[in-house]
């Protein structure tokens, strides 16, 4: 297996962003150590889980602690009547990564566990075994539990096991959130407003205040499902189900704005757009819509390139508004290439590559 590249990183009391802690956590299991992920409910341990066993290439084995008996950690005892012993039945998942390897996670592992609960993830964790059968040494261990502060029931872990572990934090990153929602195909109302909420996004994301809906990466994923099946009349209710209402008001603010933007005028009939008094969150409304409605033709017309350069050349946009606007044309194969013969784009670009180079200075 290929090592991972990390970048160095300084170590941070509130943890590290999805991309951060991703090349960790492979790192630590690659090594042979057994790593405990903590993160608010619904930030993304689960799927952090998913991608790296599909990374290393290896079965996964969800074990939710929380929601099993501690027999189906540790097998049951049965009597063999010619020996006069007792035998260990193990479970499934102890038969799998004892005969190839496999990853095995521990979720919940936190989560109001027993004693024995505990005893059991000690025996997975530290000796890679259960009773008498052996993990198969390719076989690699990842625990994820939520915070103390998270309002969830939380059980604290004996010194013995958390000493087993390497420990990461996972903190709410907007930014990786919005790539994973848009590979994933979530709803475009919810990935723009998540994404437009700049310096904002990460409490927008993630935000508990008491209620029984509450945004979280998780319920904001509801939300966009929901969406996908409401009509215009249902937003805020759809939307309030999953993440609260104080949540559902502002995206409904968001929703009715970008809904208003018209990006067929301007790419296609070369409307101007003075964004100079415009407030940041209708100047991102219209960025997203416009490189949306781009993204969604399967080809743009060579006529269509010049309105395409005078938008993102329109004046009062904020670089960082630009930037943003390229990286997601970027997906589309040779749109960049074709803009490049395009004047306004071209003096766009030099003064954003100018501004990059300040930034590293």
């Amino acid at each position: 297996m290929a090592t991972p590249r990390v970048t160095e990183l300084r170590p941070n009391p509130d943890g590290y962003s999805y991309d951060e802690v991703k090349p960790l956590a492979r790192l630590a299991l690659q090594a042979g150590l057994s790593v405990l992920l903590r993160g608010h409910p619904g930030v993304g341990k689960s799927t952090l889980a998913r991608e790296l066993a599909d990374e290393l290439n290896l079965p996964l084995h969800d074990i939710r602690l929380a929601q099993r008996e501690p027999a189906e950690l540790c097998g049951v005892h049965f009597p063999d009547r010619e020996r006069q012993t007792l035998q260990l039945l193990p479970p499934d998942w102890v038969r799998a990564v004892c005969d190839a390897p496999g990853f095995v996670f521990l979720d919940e592992i936190n989560a109001a566990v027993t004693r024995l609960h505990q005893a059991a993830a000690y025996q997975i964790v530290l000796e890679r075994r259960v009773g008498p059968f052996r993990f198969h040494p390719q076989t690699v261990v990842l625990a994820a539990g939520n915070l103390d502060d998270d309002n969830a029931i939380v059980s604290p872990l004996s010194s013995a096991l958390n000493n087993r572990f390497v420990h990461l934090r996972l903190r709410v990153d907007a930014a990786a959130w919005v790539r994973w929602a848009e590979s994933a195909g979530l709803h475009a109302s919810v990935v723009g407003y998540i994404g437009g909420r700049g310096k904002f996004g990460a409490e927008t994301l993630y935000e508990p205040n008491g209620d029984d809906a509450f945004p979280t990466p998780r319920s904001w994923e509801m939300a966009s499902r929901l969406l996908s099946h409401a009509g215009d009349a249902d937003v805020r209710r759809v939307v309030a189900a999953c993440v609260g209402i104080p949540a559902a008001e502002k995206f409904q603010t968001w929703h009715k704005m970008q809904t208003r933007v018209d990006p067929r005028l301007i790419v296609e009939k070369g409307k101007v757009i003075d964004f100079k008094r415009m407030e940041p969150s209708a100047a991102y409304a219209h960025v997203w819509v416009v490189s949306d409605y781009v993204l969604q033709r399967e080809s743009l017309a060579e006529a269509f390139l010049p309105n395409i350069a005078r938008f993102l050349a329109s004046e009062g946009l904020d670089p960082e508004l630009r930037f943003i606007f390229l990286r997601r044309l970027d997906a589309v194969p040779d749109l960049l290439t074709r803009l490049k013969r395009q004047p306004d784009f071209q003096t766009v670009a030099a003064e954003l590559v100018d501004l990059h180079m300040e930034a590293l200075a």
